[in-house]
């Protein structure tokens, strides 16, 4: 079970590193400026995530659900944002 959870973890830390770009196609800076956000935005998600999580199971409170749910939409929205900006990319 852990193993399975390393991947997905894996996977899902991939996508969200979509985004920045690779390192011979911008400048440092530029490239650092994104991966600062895209870790930044990672780390939020992840709070967001614990913190709706601990709402529902320690304090049976179900206003959990809406970290969550803005924690999904943010992920969702970065892959997106990276895979939009690859095949811009790729048609340059």
């Amino acid at each position: 079970m852990e193993f399975l959870l390393e991947i997905v973890f894996e996977i899902y830390l991939e996508l969200m590193m979509f985004i920045v770009p690779e390192k011979k196609a911008t400048t440092k800076k530029y490239r650092i400026i994104t991966a600062f956000i895209a870790i930044v935005v990672l780390v939020g998600v992840l709070a967001l995530f614990i913190w709706g999580c601990v709402l529902i199971s320690d304090y049976n409170n179900k206003l959990g659900i809406i970290p969550i749910v803005i924690a999904i939409v943010l992920s969702i929205v970065q892959i997106v944002a990276g895979f939009v900006l690859h095949i811009k990319k790729s048609d340059n």
